[in-house]
């Protein structure tokens, strides 16, 4: 197939996969070497499927299974679809960036949407436009396999990877190659459920690895005098309505052991996850039957027989090493954007840039509203990453993206780039950048506007609490349902969507959750603390903000704030937003944001365990 009309074509040759050798292809450190994701011959079969189904020569049940394998979801609004893009490790070139640019400003909404797992997606589309679709992204080497479904999902990976001050060092290869080995692998298609994994290289774990049915940590273990690199492995970790902290698998697994290891907890939990009861499908429930000592038997002699029967046969993992971009100008250039110094700019820069490991460059962070971006931000961030950094972006878990190797001297340029189309906004992951699901907007699992919500806290934050938005340690996360799209297990703040009748008539409500804590060994997940409806939202977070800033002890976490306060002291303060008066008197408080009709639960089958 071939999208003449638009000048792209899948008839190019791409990179293999492998290899002669067998070892993953490292490619260009801009990306644009590496080999495709995509695959031509599974766009023509999506599209041959597509066709049958519609003759009626497959079911309903059959086709969504093969649609969800090849991440095309579908939308609680009937015949609209949402296409996922897989972007493991968060990484996308100049290129693929003015592609999604295309397929943004071709979609209804005109916007793309990043994800908490670094994907980025689009929706409201037809089914007959996605064979194009498809082959279009394929033209880039951007592929939607297996980004739904019962798969293993999008592999992602902390966004400082490569170019953290702290990092052991760079998973990103790792992750790379453990993306690669599964994506179509026979063994990643018909698991009992979903299965993430995620990287993180320093000990701040931007990978967010205890939520993560496979968590692997970088260190750096020394034997005899000699440094070897390798992972700590933590397994069953998950959010959702029964939430799951990973748990320590093996203390050091070597790099070399890294992809038979894997290998070997997916063949477990596709031999032995429970296929009968979709809610007690994750791995995570399998660890709570087996024990974690039982699994690691179980992994360690799948791993034993793994390795004595593919033996030469696993693909070799070629680590490669970030450098600076090539076409750069030598250092010691003076940038005429210099001396740029408005409090705007002060204020971005002092939010969003962080310094790199490599002396004279910059990580600058790229704040999304709501994880949404138009086209022409799409093509300013093709521009500015070809300009100012090494001609590649990757996308964040907290909904933006960052541009790295961005010489030190030429932030003032940078920022009058992406101030001109509204990509430097301040605050980003700090308190004022909220996280979101899609909720009610498009899922059909969701109870309530989690997207309108969030919008309503970012009103706050640029007027009422504008004073309190640029501070750090402190996360709010919304899921318009309890299956913790929204990660709001992990947010100092959380929020997930549900209803409730006050005076006789539905309202929608959150329950909030508060104070999460992920430093390593004091992982603890968010507690519920109190019911409000979604309309007092807002105000219940002026009071819990301007509480911990008033009655805090000198530099005291939130959370840690959140704990001494207690409970109990904590319920007291939210109680006058925990009631809504009779509908006669705040009919607006029985609507949802983003609504203007009277709220109704108005939820589907979703598909997330189809």
């Amino acid at each position: 197939m071939t999208d003449t009309s638009r000048g792209f074509t899948t008839d190019q040759p791409s990179c293999p996969s492998m290899s002669s050798a067998g070892e993953i292809c490292a490619g260009e450190r801009d990306l644009a070497g590496r080999p495709s994701w995509a695959e031509k011959e599974e766009i023509d079969t999506f599209d041959q499927f597509v066709q049958r189904f519609w003759k009626g020569e497959i079911s309903p049940d059959e086709f969504k299974r093969f649609r969800l394998q090849n991440g095309i979801y579908g939308q609680r609004q009937e015949g609209e679809q949402m296409v996922r893009i897989k972007i493991p490790w968060g990484g996308l070139t100049a290129a693929q960036l003015e592609l999604l640019a295309e397929v943004a400003a071709e979609s209804p909404r005109g916007v793309g949407h990043v994800t908490t797992r670094q994907n980025m997606q689009f929706h409201f589309v037809k089914l007959d436009r996605v064979p194009a679709l498809l082959e279009r992204l394929a033209a880039a080497g951007l592929t939607t396999r297996e980004a739904c479904g019962n798969t293993v999902r999008n592999v992602t990976v902390g966004h400082c990877a490569g170019v953290c001050p702290k990092e052991a060092f760079d998973v990103t290869p790792y992750a790379d190659a453990v993306a690669r080995y599964l994506l179509r692998n026979p063994m990643n298609q018909n698991l009992p459920r979903k299965f993430k994994i995620a990287f993180s290289g320093c000990p701040d774990d931007l990978g967010l690895t205890p939520i993560h049915d496979i968590g692997a940590r970088a260190i750096l273990h020394v034997m005899d005098g000699k440094e070897e690199r390798g992972f700590q492995l933590y397994v069953g970790g998950g959010l959702g309505p029964s939430p799951r902290v990973a748990q320590l698998l093996e203390e050091f697994t070597p790099c070399d052991r890294l992809l038979p290891t894997v290998a070997a907890i997916v063949r477990v939990f596709d031999r032995l996850g429970n296929r009968e009861n979709r809610n007690m499908a994750r791995m995570k429930f399998l660890l709570d039957k087996q024990g974690i000592d039982q699994f690691r038997k179980l992994v360690f002699q799948e791993r034993t027989g793994l390795e004595a029967t593919l033996a030469g046969h696993l693909p070799a993992i070629v680590p490669w090493e970030e450098g600076p971009p090539h076409h750069h100008e030598q250092p010691g250039q003076r940038d005429p954007s210099g001396d740029l110094v408005d409090a705007a700019y002060r204020r971005w820069r002092n939010t969003s840039v962080l310094d790199q490991r490599q002396a004279g460059y910059a990580m600058v962070q790229v704040r999304l509203e709501l994880g949404d971006i138009t086209p022409v931000q799409l093509k300013t961030l093709a521009f500015a990453a070809r300009q100012f950094g090494d001609g590649s972006v990757r996308s964040t878990n907290q909904q933006n993206f960052i541009l790295r190797w961005v010489r030190v001297d030429r932030i003032a340029s940078l920022y009058r780039v992406l101030v001109s189309v509204g990509l430097a906004n301040p605050s980003a992951e700090r308190l004022g950048d909220v996280t979101a699901c899609p909720g009610a907007d498009t899922c059909q699992l969701g109870i309530t506007s989690s997207r309108g919500l969030a919008s309503a806290l970012g009103d706050l934050f640029r007027d009422g609490l504008s004073d309190l938005a640029d501070e750090s340690g402190i996360r709010i996360k919304i899921s318009g349902c309890p299956n913790s799209c929204g990660q709001h297990h992990i947010a100092n703040i959380g929020f997930y969507g549900g209803a409730k009748k006050f005076h006789g008539q539905q309202a929608p409500t959150y329950q909030m959750l508060l104070g999460a804590r992920l430093e390593a060994g004091q992982v603890r997940y968010a507690k519920a603390t109190a019911r409000i409806p979604a309309k007092n939202i807002p105000g219940a977070v002026e009071a819990l903000l301007r509480l911990h800033q008033s009655e805090r002890h000198s530099g005291e976490p939130f959370s840690q704030f959140m704990e001494r306060y207690g409970a109990d002291r904590l319920k007291e303060v939210l109680k006058p937003f925990m009631e809504l008066p009779p509908p006669l008197e705040a009919p607006d408080h029985y609507v949802d944001y983003e609504s203007e009709g009277a709220f109704s639960i108005q939820t589907g089958p979703g598909e997330c365990a189809a």
